[in-house]
Parts: structure tokens; C-alpha cells; sequence
């Protein structure tokens, strides 16, 4: 058995992970709000681009960044990209599924524990994926105690994370837990990686599969653009929401105008005199 180094570049990679998983918490938190003003399928339309957001930039985008820094000195390491993209699909479905059993109704510890629950389970499959996806000169397998306590880490982290986007309310508070969300992310993806235990074994072709760095470019794109569209969504909701409270107020004074000059009209018409109008 090898030894796993999981910083090879230092802290660079951690501070990358827990950057981006703030931010997709920070989003999601912002996008489940956005849901409590919407019933039926519009307010599961908000949720499921919450779930993109936590699930797709704040779970597995700094999965994949924090696994730029794992390397085995004695054997180089390719990725399958099927597997590593599995993840991704993986992480999305399990929040949404959690986040339709809390963001329906109130919020409460009888929905949101279970709802975490499942989650997390999904979530440990989802940090299991970077492991399964390596490609060494050996054996790729777990340590199944530590997985354990990565499992429990994992529904801890979802459960944690489905509170604060059910509960938190106001931007400061946002801020704040998604800086717990992504302290939680962070934790379990390197309980997980503990697990990890890499078998040499010699073999007589090349190992296959790409490296990291060669689908770095991809995911940065793929991350660029969710961030790009759920930040749209979340700030132009807000544009179009105030601009439609401005037509309405507007309308309604075009209105009441109109009121004041049709009964001033019909006043002119009887001979009676009209009512000044106060300014």
C-alpha cells in the first residue's frame, strides 16, 4: 500500500474548493428564497436551479478542485471522465430531491432531518466518484471504517446545508452560513479521501484515462457559465420584480387620473361646480 498525498500544491487547492463552495451556497441560498414567493411548479423550478447551484458549484465543482491536489508518488493517476461527471449528475438529483422535501410548506427538524438523510447518502456517492474515477499502476479501494465516518459526515453536511437554506433569512446570514456550508463540503471531501487507500501493482501498458489538468479547462467553462446563469437569475428576478412593482404603481396613479378627470367631466356637465383638486 501507497501513501495519498492530498495537498501536493499546497493550500492553493483547499482555498479554491472552499471559495467556490461558498459561493454555490451563497447562490443556492439566494435561488431557495426566491422559491418561498412561487407555489406548485414555478417554486420547483426555483428549487432545481437551487440544487445547481448547491449541488453542481458548491458541492462538486470544489470536489473536483480539491482533487487537483491528490497525487501517488509511486504510480502517475488518470481519471476516467464518465465517472467524474457521474458525480456531477449525482450531486444536482439528491438536492433536489431534498430540497423539494423542505422547500414545500414550512420549514421544520421533521423534514429536514430525513431529507438530509438521503441527501447525504447521495452525497457520499458523490465523493466517492473522484476515487472510483482514478486510474493508477494498482488497486484503488477504501478503508471502510473511515468511509463510515465520511457517510456520517456527509448527512451531517446535508442536513446542515438544508437548514440554512430553509431557515436563514437576510443577506448577512446568508453570507454567514454559506461560510458554514462550505466549512461542512470541505470537511467531508477530505473525511472521504482519508478513506482512500491506493495498491501498487505493476503493469506492462500505459494507464488510461486523462489527467486532471487536462479537463480543467472543460469544468472552469461548465462553472463559468452556472455561475453566469444562476446569478442572472437571481439578480435579473429582482430587476424584473421591481420594474413590475413600478408599472403597477404607475398604472394605478394613471388610473386614479383618469377617475379624477372623469368625475370632474360629469361635475362641468350638470353645471355643478368641480371639486379643486389639491396638489
Amino acid at each position: 500500500m501507497t501513501s495519498v498525498e492530498q495537498f501536493s500544491y499546497g493550500w492553493i487547492t483547499p482555498a479554491l474548493a472552499l471559495a467556490m463552495s461558498m459561493l454555490g451556497g451563497l447562490l443556492g441560498s439566494f435561488l431557495t428564497s426566491r422559491s418561498r414567493a412561487f407555489t406548485g411548479r414555478r417554486r420547483a423550478g426555483w428549487l432545481t436551479l437551487s440544487a445547481l447551484a448547491i449541488g453542481g458549484t458548491g458541492t462538486w465543482v470544489p470536489h473536483f478542485m480539491a482533487m487537483l491536489g491528490v497525487d501517488v508518488p509511486e504510480t502517475v493517476v488518470r481519471y476516467d471522465i464518465a465517472t467524474t461527471a457521474l458525480g456531477f449528475g449525482i450531486a444536482v438529483v439528491v438536492y433536489c430531491l431534498g430540497l423539494y422535501l423542505v422547500g414545500f410548506g414550512p420549514a421544520s427538524a421533521g423534514k429536514i432531518l430525513p431529507a438530509g438523510v438521503l441527501t447525504g447518502i447521495g452525497l457520499a456517492a458523490v465523493y466517492a466518484t473522484g476515487p472510483l474515477s482514478m486510474r493508477v499502476a494498482g488497486v484503488v479501494g477504501f478503508d471502510a471504517r473511515t468511509l463510515l465516518i465520511g457517510l456520517a459526515a456527509a448527512i451531517v453536511s446535508a442536513i446542515v446545508t438544508l437548514w440554512c437554506v430553509s431557515v436563514v433569512r437576510g443577506t448577512a446570514a446568508m453570507i454567514s452560513a454559506s461560510v458554514l456550508m462550505s466549512l461542512a463540503v470541505g470537511s467531508t471531501h477530505y473525511i472521504v479521501m482519508a478513506a482512500l487507500r491506493v495498491t501498487p501493482a505493476p503493469t506492462t501498458g500505459a494507464v488510461p484515462g486523462a489527467t486532471l489538468f487536462e479537463m480543467l479547462a472543460p469544468v472552469c467553462v461548465l462553472s463559468c457559465l452556472l455561475l453566469a446563469g444562476l446569478a442572472y437569475s437571481t439578480v435579473g428576478f429582482t430587476v424584473r420584480q421591481d420594474t413590475a412593482r413600478e408599472e403597477a404603481l404607475l398604472s394605478q396613479a394613471r388610473d386614479m387620473y383618469s377617475l379624477a378627470t372623469f368625475a370632474r367631466g360629469r361635475e362641468r356637465d350638470r353645471g355643478e361646480p368641480a371639486v379643486p383638486s389639491h396638489r
